[in-house]
C-alpha cells in the first residue's frame, strides 16, 4: 500500500509540474517556465534545440515578440513512474493570438509533450522534452466575441489576476 500512496503522490507532483509550465508560458514567466526542469536537460521544440533551463527565457520573449495571447490546455497524460524516473506524454493543444499587420490570425497546435523526468531530493524536474506534433491550423479571426464584455483582462506577465488576487 506504501508504494501505491507514494506513486499516487509522484502522479499528482508530475501533473502540477506540468500545469506550472503552462502557467509560465501563457503568463509569460520564464522563472516559471525554466524552475520544471533540471540543470542539465534537453528540450526538443521544434524550432528550439537546446537546454531546458534556457527555453524559459528563448519561449516567453519568442512568444511576447509576435502573439497577443496565448493558452495552453493539457489533456490527458499517461505517466510511468519508476522508482525516481517517470516517463509521461501529455497531449495538449496551443492556442496563440497574433497579429500579422491589420489582420488577427489564430494559430492552434495539437501535440504531445514526451518527458523524461527524474526525482532528485524530493522534486521531480524534467531531464528530456520532445515536442511532438500531431496537428495544426490557422484561422483568420474576423471578430472577438467577448470582447465588449466586462471580463478582466489576461495579462502576459506577473501582473495578471492569477499572481495578484488576495
Amino acid at each position: 500500500m506504501d508504494g501505491d500512496i507514494q506513486k499516487l503522490i509522484d502522479d499528482y507532483k508530475i501533473r502540477a509540474l506540468l500545469a506550472r509550465y503552462t502557467r509560465g508560458v501563457d503568463r509569460g514567466d520564464a522563472e516559471l517556465v525554466s524552475s520544471v526542469y533540471h540543470e542539465e536537460s534537453t528540450d526538443d521544440h521544434g524550432g528550439y534545440k537546446g537546454n531546458g533551463k534556457a527555453f524559459g527565457p528563448y519561449v516567453t520573449e519568442a512568444l511576447a515578440g509576435h502573439t497577443e495571447a496565448t493558452s495552453h490546455t493539457l489533456n490527458q497524460s499517461i505517466i510511468d513512474i519508476h522508482h525516481d524516473t517517470a516517463k509521461a506524454e501529455t497531449w495538449f493543444v496551443a492556442y496563440h493570438v497574433r497579429k500579422d499587420g491589420d489582420a488577427t490570425y489564430l494559430d492552434r497546435f495539437g501535440g504531445r509533450y514526451l518527458d523524461k523526468l527524474t526525482k532528485r531530493n524530493g522534486e521531480w524536474l524534467i531531464i528530456k522534452r520532445v515536442v511532438v506534433r500531431d496537428w495544426s491550423t490557422t484561422a483568420k479571426v474576423e471578430g472577438s466575441y467577448y470582447k465588449a464584455e466586462d471580463f478582466e483582462p489576461g495579462k502576459r506577465s506577473k501582473e495578471d489576476l492569477a499572481y495578484t488576487l488576495s
